[in-house]
């Protein structure tokens, strides 16, 4: 009786092994989360959205003017009237040969033959000796303007003409000169022009119409002589 027992009992515990084996897992109590954490595992990762555009388009970089500045050769407009500027008691004006109508024209004809370097240079001098002036003064005292022309003699500056003058006819840029009396200068001019004609294009430079050379180009040098 012990042994059918004990049989009845191993065989039941096998039946609960084998049930409990086969039985399947439980369900889930939320399939539906499940689920959706499944189909969000397997999707593929979403790149990120590319940056938004400004709306607004970048100002175009402003480009250089082509068109010439006033200033872009260095030099103004005369700032005082032409006698003030011109009687400057500081002020001594030195002939630029180069720029002056002789001698550009004396450049020209000196570069026309097949000549030498020196050739050139000494046939310029003899072109510039031709002018006896190296530097001019226009002197105010009192109620007196006096016209002053001076050149280097032995290695002095010396006052070749000086003559009294009027101020005639003035302008912004220009004025009109009137010598007379005679000339109390070392070596009198044997006719005293009737007028001088003196352009002023800016505060550094004179330009003086000159009977025999054509436009003499004078520039301004200052603390040469103080009175």
């Amino acid at each position: 009786m012990t042994s059918r027992v004990c049989s009845l009992s191993a065989i039941t515990l096998i039946l609960v092994t084998h049930a409990c084996a086969s039985a399947p897992p439980p369900a889930p109590l939320y399939p539906e989360l499940l689920e959706a954490q499944a189909q969000s595992a397997m999707a593929p990762t979403p790149k990120p959205p590319p940056a938004a555009k400004s709306a607004k388009k970048s100002a175009p970089q402003s480009k250089p003017s082509t068109e010439p500045s006033p200033a872009s050769d260095g030099l103004r407009k005369a700032s005082r009237p032409p006698v003030e500027l011109l009687t400057n008691s500081n002020a001594t004006f030195i002939l630029n040969f180069n720029e002056s109508d002789a001698g550009k024209t004396a450049k020209e004809q000196c570069e026309q033959s097949d000549s030498s370097r020196d050739e050139i240079t000494a046939c310029l001098q003899k072109a510039r000796a031709k002018i006896s002036i190296e530097s001019l003064r226009f002197i105010k005292k009192g109620g007196e303007y006096w016209w002053v022309t001076l050149n280097r003699y032995k290695g002095n500056l010396l006052k070749w003409h000086v003559i009294q003058f009027q101020v005639g006819e003035e302008k912004s840029d220009w004025v009109a000169l009137k010598p007379f009396g005679k000339d109390k200068g070392i070596a009198p001019m044997a006719r005293i022009p009737r007028k001088l004609e003196i352009e002023l294009p800016n505060d550094f430079t004179i330009v003086m119409k000159d009977p025999e050379f054509g436009k003499l180009t004078f520039d301004a040098k200052i603390g040469l002589f103080d009175e």
